[in-house]
């Protein structure tokens, strides 16, 4: 691909690279703490189901995304498919909230590694500092994080070969030692202990098959990376196989939840698993040799956070780095590019909101979760009504790929039905207004304000590229 893009981001990722991205981003923490929750609230049966439809539905968006990647080769993801389909002020509060979403999970990154660090060193010496929503913040705490976060931000400001081999290096790595694991827990573990496969009662397989089902919004995040990344891709890489590595990026990572799930549940009765311990941990250290085991799989979990921490720095800086280069940004934010072409004011940014956001400790983890979650469905949403809009209102460029009528319907009214749930969810959880619902007023307002100052002071809208098929399309 020959790039027309005033600015393009520069880069030479393959197709390995680019899955890493893809699986990488997917795939963080929480295969060893949440499927405790899994199996304690659908069996492992009703899990696997779980997992098999949303990875369908996930994977049926993830393929419009790879037809609109195609169709409009600019770094930006959501807030560039919308921007082409429906203009520039849908567009803005796409990008908003998705870059919100990015840095969320940013902050929720930044926390959960600084909890497995102290369970994989218990002994070490802690500081409590004070008590905000609920929960206790300690010295080490935001020690880890203050560490971390800056890492990850140098990193995407370098970008190029670095942050390539960086992220590949942790994904390929965590790949192989996670499957040893699962590999050993299946060998070691009782079919016996696996049953009922399905409960009729205490939990009800199906209810908890479906609250997996709409979970799987926030559990298969992450393949937009893909999309982010085009400016950067080897020339050689068709649009082809970048739509077959998102389209395997979802189906490996649903997959993998599937195989986590059962090996967890065949080492131990399943229904002996306590619902919130990091069960697939305490599996491992029921293995022989599991004293051993234990800081292994603590290990891998960090490696998959630091991954995944990097992913989602680097998508939130790609949409605001677009929302920049269309005027819906102050100048300056695109400014001082690094050698890849990522501006220092964008990553200075992300960082400092990772770095505040880890103030406000494990408290705000049900918060973040339920922002991230809304805001990503509905671009999901959004997207993938934009790419039937496109295809009535435009011919196909050259060397666009064309996902199949039936996977768009799916990944259409599979995305309407997932931001439906998404929405309403954190109303049950909450008996009533949840804090979440206070946030995106208060988002909405900041990102208006911003929008009105910038005033006229816009720039025509980037949606072109010179697209040359090459490579194996």
């Amino acid at each position: 691909m020959s790039r027309s893009v005033p600015g393009a981001l520069k880069g030479n990722i393959g197709r390995f690279q680019l899955f890493a991205f893809g699986f990488g981003s997917i795939i963080g923490s929480a295969w060893c703490v949440l499927v405790g929750s899994w199996l304690d609230s659908a069996g492992p049966g009703g899990a696997v189901l779980g997992f098999v439809a949303g990875g369908i539905v996930v994977a049926c968006i993830g393929a419009c995304y790879a037809e609109l990647t195609s169709r409009i080769p600019v770094t930006g993801g959501e807030f560039s498919f919308v921007l082409h389909a429906f203009g520039r002020s849908l567009a803005f509060y796409v990008g908003w909230f998705v870059a919100l979403a990015w840095m969320c999970v940013a902050v929720f990154e930044g926390l959960a590694i600084a909890w497995l660090f102290e369970k994989l060193a218990p002994g070490l010496g802690d500081v409590p500092l004070y008590t905000v929503l609920g929960t206790t913040v300690t010295r080490n705490q935001l020690l880890i994080g203050a560490i971390g976060a800056p890492l990850i931000a140098l990193l995407n400001y370098r970008g190029g070969r670095m942050l390539a081999r960086f992220h590949s290096l942790l994904t390929y790595g965590f790949i192989s030692v996670a499957l040893f694991m699962v590999a050993l827990m299946v060998l070691n573990g009782k079919v016996s202990n696996l049953t009922p496969v399905l409960p009729a009662h205490d939990p009800v397989w199906w209810k908890g098959a479906a609250g997996i089902f709409a979970n799987c919004a926030f559990l298969l995040c992450g393949f937009q990376a893909i999309s982010q990344l085009v400016e950067e891709k080897s020339d050689q890489l068709a649009f082809g196989t970048v739509f077959r590595i998102l389209v395997l990026s979802v189906g490996a990572a649903a997959i993998f939840y599937c195989l986590v799930s059962i090996a967890t549940g065949i080492v131990i009765p399943w229904r002996d698993l306590p619902p919130r311990s990091l069960a697939f941990v305490e599996a491992a250290r029921m293995l022989p040799g599991g004293n051993m085991l234990v800081p292994l799989v603590l290990v891998i979990a960090i490696m998959s956070l630091l991954k995944t921490w990097n992913g989602v720095f680097l998508m939130a800086a790609r949409t605001l780095i677009a929302l920049g280069r269309n005027g819906m940004l102050p100048s300056w934010v695109n400014r001082r590019e690094g050698r890849s072409g990522v501006p220092a004011p964008v990553v200075m940014v992300i960082f400092l909101f990772n770095l505040v956001g880890i103030t406000l400790g494990r408290g705000a983890v049900g918060m973040l979760v339920d922002t991230i979650t809304i805001s990503l469905v509905i671009g999901y949403a959004i997207c993938c009504v934009a790419l039937p809009v496109l295809r009535r209102r435009e011919a196909a460029p050259p060397g666009m790929v064309k996902a199949p009528s039936v996977v768009v319907a799916v990944g259409v009214v599979g995305s309407i039905v997932m931001a439906c749930f998404a929405i309403i969810a954190p109303l049950w959880d909450a008996g009533g207004v949840a804090l979440v619902y206070l946030i995106f007023p208060v988002w909405a307002l900041i990102g208006t304000v911003m929008l009105m100052r910038m005033g006229k002071r816009v720039r025509a809208p980037i949606v072109t590229a010179s697209v040359v098929p090459s490579g194996d399309s």
